[in-house]
């Protein structure tokens, strides 16, 4: 390990760090694996861990590792098992898509605890929307008997479409939310954080136990189409990609025309806006999404034609972008369709692809009343995870 030009407390904080993300990704770990899945010493990892222990950060379960069947017996002492404490910190987390605000508490490890749901629409007021992310974290921490001591902070993810409601700003290519975390850290007196709900979907959408989550791609519906593409378990290009690119793709050269987009564009053609258009022209009825649901499932010829065609260059665009992108699990967030439908589409994709494991085809766990989650991974990345469970301040090395 090269660690020329590293500081004694940037070097701890690497180390912690690496050990946090191996210990994630196990679940649990003995110390002796630790130290040879990160090249450290036993002694290193000893010492490393042993004061995260008496920091509370980890947990010496105090149980032998389980041994292989065949594995042959071994003299000494027996390996125990370090996990990550779940109470060490509670996390607050809080989405903003098209219809919703979802607010909620988790522990360090993302497991939800509770939570506050509010409908919205483009007539809501701002002010009105970060009163009730102030008062539902409020209640939380109330309910649940929390001091702000043991809050990590607040993780905010806002979805492109509500940018301009949250007085968003572009600095050097990037989108700030400083207003915003502004005026939540002067209301909650909690470090605030805010970016991109498309990445944080993808991000909070990771089952460390399901190694098929480590790569994957994520699909956003919504007013415009949007995705965020997870190698390794880390978000590909950062928060501040260009995640609207899909919805300027052709799916179908010569396709629909909308303006501002080629014709065939994913926008034209895919988006639920593009799809509700082509129903209403067929039909003659102005369908709501749960409508043309109720209608494809009851087997309504006009409307299965045009649904079927839209699921088959779904399945299209997911292959190629899943191809291009070497990942083997799709996720579709915000996508309401129906199970048939979902059926359907996953059926498509098998005919494309030859192999009904070559693609896993997910609805995301993230989403209505649980979207808060992906605000909690943001808190939890930036604020435990990349400062290796440091707090402000700690600096004794």
């Amino acid at each position: 390990m090269d660690t020329k030009g590293i500081s004694k407390l940037d070097l701890k904080r690497r180390n912690r760090k690496q050990i946090l993300l191996a210990i994630r990704q196990a679940g649990m770990l003995a110390r002796v694996d630790i130290a040879a899945q990160l090249s450290l010493t036993r002694a290193a990892v000893t010492i490393i861990t042993n004061q995260m222990i008496a920091q509370n950060i980890l947990e010496d379960m105090n149980s032998p590792a389980a041994e292989l069947p065949n594995e042959p017996k071994k003299k000494g002492r027996k390996k125990t098992m370090i996990r990550i404490n779940p109470g060490f910190k509670h996390v607050l987390g809080a989405v903003v898509n098209e219809r919703a605000i979802s607010v909620g508490l988790s522990d360090i490890n993302g497991a939800p605890i509770d939570n506050r749901y509010l409908e919205i629409n483009d007539d809501s007021k701002t002010e009105e929307l970060i009163t009730f992310i102030v008062s539902s974290c409020r209640e939380l921490m109330q309910k649940h008997s929390l001091s702000n001591k043991q809050i990590l902070g607040l993780g905010v993810g806002i979805v492109p479409a509500r940018w301009e409601m949250f007085r968003a700003e572009e600095k050097n290519g990037k989108i700030s939310f400083a207003k915003l975390c502004y005026l939540l850290e002067m209301e909650l007196s909690l470090p605030v954080l805010a970016e991109s709900a498309i990445g944080l979907y993808a991000l909070a959408g990771i089952d460390y136990t399901d190694p098929c989550t480590s790569n994957q791609l994520l699909i956003y519906s919504g007013q415009k189409f949007h995705y965020s593409i997870v190698l390794g378990n880390e978000l590909i290009g950062g928060f501040h990609r260009d995640t609207s690119v899909i919805d300027r793709m052709v799916i179908t050269p010569g396709g629909a025309s909308c303006e501002g987009y080629p014709d065939g564009s994913v926008h034209a053609e895919l988006t639920r806006t593009a799809l509700l258009a082509k129903i209403a022209a067929a039909t003659g009825q102005t369908m709501t999404m749960d409508q043309v649901n109720a209608e494809y499932d009851a087997g309504n010829p006009k409307v299965t034609k045009i649904y079927e065609q839209t699921i088959s260059d779904l399945a299209r665009l997911i292959y190629n972008l899943c191809t291009g992108s070497n990942v083997s699990c799709a996720t579709l967030q915000c996508f309401r369709i129906s199970e048939k439908a979902h059926k359907k589409l996953a059926d498509t994709l098998m005919e494309l692809t030859g192999d009904e494991n070559q693609i896993a085809l997910r609805f995301s766990s993230i989403d209505g009343t649980d979207a808060y989650r992906a605000g909690c991974t943001l808190a939890i990345e930036k604020q435990f995870f990349e400062t290796g469970g440091m707090l402000p301040g700690e600096t004794n090395v």
